[in-house]
């Protein structure tokens, strides 16, 4: 079983990441006002969790249309934020060719899968069901800010007694993705995410059919550099679907 498939449909998921209820407040206007999109645009939110970003986009007037993998997610979504919603795998979206103006990826929600095949076809995916001249605005972590941050614990375990859990992480021996676990609930988790440079995700973008990149350093908008914490692509849909 894929990772994601096990630790994001487990309720330890709920306790591991509660914080993220209270970042929304913050989190989700600042990326919808990046997205950018006016009034009445179609806007898939890839993967849409519990839905803690959806009051947000709504709020902009967007009609929302989630999906997820996790039927534990969507559950909660349901309840919480009712919406349109279906489960699904990145790499192969029940959606048609060219429905929405907008593709909403946050929280670094791409690099998930082993293989470079894989996570380029999550982009084609978002791609293929953008209009020619839609958005996508995709989320990541900096991964030079992660380094640091990492640097000076990497392979430690770190407790947080409040939050119930305790976590270390470490970097793969190329450096190319970043492994995660944690103990919580009497349970295991292991994430395991390929973070990509700069570099890496323009040419990715690039390849999965999308142009005029505009990058930013954090939710404020500022301008991206290396060492940002956030790297924010808002990329845009070109020429005609595949």
């Amino acid at each position: 079983m894929d990772w994601f498939a096990w630790d994001f449909d487990h309720p330890a998921y709920f306790q591991i990441y509660a914080d993220k209820a209270a970042d929304a407040a913050s989190e989700g206007p600042a990326l919808a006002a990046l997205l950018d999109l006016p009034p009445g645009s179609r806007v898939l939110d890839l993967p849409c969790g519990w839905g803690r970003l959806h009051p947000h986009l709504r709020a902009r007037g967007l009609e929302i249309i989630g999906g997820d993998l996790s039927r534990l997610n969507l559950r909660r979504h349901v309840v919480e934020q009712p919406a349109s919603l279906a489960r699904l795998d990145f790499r192969d979206l029940p959606f048609r060719t060219a429905c929405a103006d907008g593709v909403f990826c946050a929280y670094t929600s791409w690099g998930y899968f082993t293989q470079d095949a894989d996570n380029l076809r999550q982009l084609r995916e978002f791609a293929r069901v953008l209009r020619p001249g839609g958005a996508l605005l995709l989320d990541l972590a900096g991964r030079n800010f992660l380094k640091e941050a990492v640097a000076g614990v990497e392979g430690q375990w770190l407790e947080f007694p409040e939050d119930g859990y305790e976590e270390r992480a470490t970097w793969s021996r190329d450096g190319r993705r970043i492994r995660t676990e944690r103990h919580c609930q009497g349970e295991t988790f292991r994430h395991d995410i390929w973070i990509p440079t700069d570099a890496e995700a323009r040419a990715a973008l690039a390849e999965a059919g999308f142009g005029a990149v505009a990058a930013y350093g954090g939710l404020d908008g500022r301008p991206w550099t290396a060492e940002a914490e956030r790297w924010i692509y808002r990329a845009i849909r070109t020429g005609c679907p595949a």
